[in-house]
């Protein structure tokens, strides 16, 4: 079966628009920030408001882009959403088993050890109220994780990168893809963005060695899984007390 040539159009142009500012903004300047105002009371229905929302609107944006790339007919292997199996693939799974298996054994011994734990709730204090802290958040932070996963990758790997090579070589556009992604978590503050800029990054390595999405959303959900949980374990665990100093001996 024929092809049209994979160019964009200019509904392509509004699309790669609200991908690359206005979803950045909107996460920036009126997602987050309903969480920084909200009263102590009303966080816990303000947080979950967020992950309903976020899970309805990358889901309808996803669903744009495949409509949109269905009706212009172009290659389903041009948006990354076409199982290869190469090399890179069985290379990225196997250095990611070996992530996993290292992944485990460190989480179980940061779960005990309660320093690691308050590190690491010094580490996300600022997107705390953005984390699951009852059993019916986390498991709408975990439907949000798998979402991301999907969608996030399909967007912001799949079609942006493929959408800027069209004005650009594909690591040029895989880089500034990183970045808009980067810019897309700037509620998390310039630690975060960087953080999230080298995720972006790591996963168009991964897209670029196996040829396909599908290695990269199992991985990125696996990620959001993990932080989540770790998240949840670190905030509902009360800070150790420090010992007391002892006192010297009045000289005599």
């Amino acid at each position: 079966m024929l092809y049209r040539a994979p160019v964009p159009i200019a509904l392509d142009h509004i699309f790669a628009f609200v991908l690359a500012v206005l979803f950045p903004i909107r996460a920036a300047f009126f997602g987050y920030r309903k969480l920084t105002v909200a009263e102590p009371e009303d966080v816990p229905r303000v947080r979950l408001w967020l992950y309903r929302q976020g899970i309805t609107l990358q889901c309808v944006l996803t669903a744009i882009a495949l409509v949109l790339w269905a009706w212009q007919r172009r290659p389903w292997a041009a948006l990354g959403v076409v199982p290869r199996l190469t090399w890179g693939l069985l290379g990225v799974a196997l250095g990611f088993t070996v992530i996993v298996v290292y992944v485990l054994t460190h989480r179980r011994k940061t779960l005990e050890d309660d320093e690691a734990m308050a590190r690491l709730r010094r580490q996300m204090s600022n997107i705390q109220r953005m984390l699951p802290s009852s059993d019916e958040e986390v498991r709408w932070f975990n439907r949000l994780a798998l979402t991301a996963g999907f969608c996030e990758e399909l967007l912001y790997r799949g079609y942006l990168i493929w959408y800027l090579s069209t004005w650009m070589a594909v690591l040029p556009a895989a880089l500034l893809a990183s970045v808009v992604f980067g810019f897309g978590h700037a509620y998390q503050g310039p630690r975060g963005i960087a953080l999230t800029t080298a995720v972006g990054l790591f996963m168009c390595v991964i897209y670029l060695l196996t040829g396909s999405l599908l290695a990269c959303m199992v991985i990125h959900a696996l990620m959001d899984l993990h932080a989540g949980h770790m998240s949840r374990a670190a905030f509902s665990r009360p800070e150790p007390t420090p010992e007391p100093i002892p006192s010297e001996p009045a000289a005599g």
